[in-house]
């Protein structure tokens, strides 16, 4: 069973056949079978903005906001290793520019669905929601800062 701010099976399948089973980040053909695992090939799906302490739900000027949209495909993508390894782990220890768009700022001016990722297969993209992407420029240091 998946939590709310968990990539349920059929996103996941989504995000893989976008990915094209590899990593978005270095290219690495990973084997379906290793999820979660460590290993050469294994892999996890990266949430471009971080769920965070409180899921999908953000507390704003005495209210709940509801953050559905970080189990959308424009928020996952698939990386080698776990959170502490391969490129996952990278991603994880921000040793990547954000400008590459693995990562989306939590403060919410702009959803992962806005922010370009350069993905080792389709090069500067941007994400959908329903496990598709369409090209996109390469983003500009003023446009990442937005």
């Amino acid at each position: 069973m998946t939590g709310p701010a968990e990539f349920k099976p059929e996103m996941v399948q989504d995000i893989w056949e976008r990915d094209g089973g590899r990593c978005a980040l270095c290219g690495l053909g990973l084997h379906w079978d290793l999820r979660g695992k460590p290993f050469e090939r294994g892999w996890s799906v990266h949430h471009r903005e971080d769920r965070g302490m409180g899921g999908v739900k953000r507390a704003r000027k005495g209210r709940e906001q509801p953050r559905a949209y970080l189990a959308l495909a424009a928020n996952g993508v698939l990386l080698c290793g776990t959170g502490t390894t391969g490129c996952h782990g990278k991603v994880t220890r921000e040793e990547l520019p954000e400008r590459l768009g693995f990562s989306v700022s939590r403060i919410g001016i702009r959803r992962p669905v806005d922010v370009p990722l350069l993905h080792a297969l389709h090069g500067w993209v941007l994400l959908d929601n329903e496990g598709g992407y369409a090209p996109a420029d390469e983003p500009d240091e003023e446009e990442m800062a937005a």
